[in-house]
């Protein structure tokens, strides 16, 4: 009985320096994953007011940035940067409005390349399906011809030409379609023009991507 009894008491013992260690790392680990959360709310916070700076010194007007979450930002820009109907080129409004974003975006960059994991630019289009399109995905492939065409502009650009090659490595673009236009808008065209824009989104790196990436940087040979 008595060897019962030591036997389980050494169990419970057992037990319990086990609950301690995994309570104790799992402390650690909460703690960490908050300590990274904050840093990059903070880059998140600090990426947000330099754009918005930016944008200001170019007087690059109409625009509003904002924070998705922690990692997360998106440029709107609802009245600057519109397609005509069934269209992917860009229009001489477009064009004018490019010509004060694209520095304003690309000295940004520049400035906190470390911290940037992407920059997306977003096609949209309206609701309407035009009479003769040949599918179904019409709307999606204009959208994403759109953000093409912004992207293009943005690589070509003359200004800073060493940084858009550093911007190109992380820039990417894709259709969204009508998705975020407002089915509440179909009948009103002032408002159902707004959707025919782009947003940018802008991704700030996570801890792991940055030591993954500094790893990469001292592997032999790269």
């Amino acid at each position: 009985m008595d060897d019962h009894s030591s036997l389980s008491s050494s169990l419970t013992d057992m037990m319990t320096s086990l609950m301690v260690i995994f309570i104790l790392l799992l402390t650690n680990y909460l703690s960490n994953e908050q300590g990274a959360v904050a840093v990059a709310r903070s880059k998140t916070e600090e990426m947000k007011a330099q754009l918005e700076s930016k944008l200001s010194e170019f007087k690059v007007e109409g625009v509003e940035v904002k924070k998705m979450d922690d990692y997360n930002l998106v440029i709107i820009i609802p009245d600057k940067l519109l397609f005509d109907v069934g269209n992917s080129q860009l229009n001489a409004n477009a064009t004018d409005f490019l010509s004060k974003l694209t520095p304003a975006l690309i000295d940004s960059f520049s400035r906190r390349e470390n911290d940037i994991g992407s920059i997306s630019v977003e096609g949209n289009t309206d609701k309407k399906l035009r009479a003769d399109a040949a599918n179904k995905y019409y709307n999606w492939d204009l959208s994403q011809q759109r953000a093409s065409a912004v992207m293009k502009y943005i690589f070509e650009s003359q200004s800073a030409p060493n940084e858009i090659e550093k911007f190109k490595k992380i820039a990417l673009f894709g259709g969204r379609g009508p998705i975020e236009c407002d089915p509440a808008i179909d009948a009103n065209e002032d408002a159902m023009k707004k959707c025919r824009t782009v947003k940018f989104k802008i991704r700030m790196k996570s801890n792991e991507e940055k030591t993954i990436l500094l790893e990469k940087s001292h592997v032999p040979g790269n």
